[in-house]
């Protein structure tokens, strides 16, 4: 990975103040626990043990004519824990547990993930694989890779449609087919997003330590990055509605992205995940009503964002290989397509300045992971 890759991703996502734990020298459990941690002006991220923290972040909508740069991300998401909100979720919430996630409809996000060891993340929507389109396995496949790994992907920004693109993730409600969900089955939608996580065997995981300890001349070497200081010009690339309680992902705009094909092979992965994490995305209007706490604020527009001359992103590895586009996300019509009408992400809830709270730090949420249907 060179150290351009690197200052990408820390102009990208920003340099975290705190030093990174180093989750190598922890000891690891069969049951891995999951907790939502709080960061500054509301945001949070998932924590899944020792394995790795994803973060879920808000950023903008890219046009779904033409090919874009990587859009910048603009603060996380907030997030929830389901147990902590008792009966004002409903009882399917409730029963698959997880957390829950504020997002307006059309509004775009991705996925940031910080690992300092490998693990194998399947990421789906609706139980349908972003990467492949198929229905979500309780298994990883190499051949046609339904995973990424966490230590070599920084974030994933949509579906994997062809090669070296994905189509943005855009949020829609449930019912009014946008979804990719809702384009490839008949079954009653159910929405969200869905994490599941896959730890090395042991006998893996200490080669890959043995190799980590050998290194000498190159500190990106097997996936450990370390974020640099932001050196401007170096990391560029120019180029009101009712409350829902069902959200899920659609597609919009294409977006220039990779997603490495894994370095490891089917053997070296556990035979059961270690975790699995339900992300509902709830309507933003219904926060104040579900959580107390302010509505977030709408989302910056691309046209704003570029009026300011602020920077868009490009990533890119040479040392690794992008793994095939899937035939089946890639004939899925847009959110655009669907729905019609301009939207430019704006206008979604009364104006108003938004409020943020800066007072304490809260403490991380336990998050129960029961079961799935």
């Amino acid at each position: 990975m060179s150290m351009t890759s690197a200052k990408t991703k820390a102009a990208r996502t920003g340099s975290k103040d705190s030093a990174k734990k180093d989750r190598t020298k922890k000891s690891r459990r069969p049951d891995v626990p999951v907790t939502v941690v709080p960061h500054g002006f509301g945001g949070s991220e998932i924590s899944i043990g020792n394995l790795v923290d994803i973060s879920f972040q808000r950023t903008l909508r890219v046009a779904e004519t033409g090919i874009n740069a990587l859009p910048p991300g603009l603060g996380l998401f907030p997030l929830r824990s389901v147990d902590a909100l008792g009966d004002r979720v409903t009882a399917d919430i409730r029963r698959r547990g997880g957390v829950i996630l504020p997002i307006y409809q059309r509004e775009a996000m991705w996925l940031s993930f910080s690992a300092d060891v490998p693990v194998a993340i399947q990421i789906a929507s609706g139980l349908r694989c972003a990467v492949t389109g198929d229905e979500l396995e309780n298994r990883l496949r190499h051949r046609k890779q339904n995973f990424i790994d966490g230590s070599a992907q920084p974030w994933i920004d949509g579906f994997k449609t062809e090669s070296g693109e994905v189509r943005q993730f855009v949020a829609a409600r449930l019912g009014d087919g946008a979804t990719v969900e809702e384009q490839l089955s008949d079954a009653e939608p159910v929405g969200g997003v869905q994490i599941v996580v896959w730890e090395l065997t042991d006998e893996a995981l200490e080669r890959w330590l043995q190799r980590r300890r050998n290194w000498v001349s190159d500190p990106l070497d097997f996936g450990v990055v370390d974020c640099v200081p932001f050196e401007p010009g170096v990391c560029y690339s120019m180029s009101v509605e009712p409350p829902s309680y069902d959200m899920g992902l659609g597609a919009g705009g294409v977006i220039k992205q990779e997603i490495y094909r894994s370095a490891f092979s089917k053997s070296d992965w556990r035979s059961e995940p270690s975790a699995r994490v339900w992300v509902h995305l709830v309507d933003a209007n219904s926060w104040t009503s579900l959580t107390g706490e302010p509505q977030p604020s709408t989302p910056v527009t691309a046209a704003e964002y570029a009026k300011w001359g602020l920077p868009w992103f490009d990533y890119f590895d040479a040392d690794r290989v992008d793994v095939d586009g899937s035939p089946t996300l890639a004939g899925v019509k847009t959110v655009g397509e669907v729905l019609g009408g301009y939207d430019d992400g704006a206008v979604m809830h009364p104006a108003g300045t938004p409020v943020v709270s800066l007072g304490r730090r809260s403490r991380p949420q336990p998050v129960v992971t029961p079961n799935w249907d």
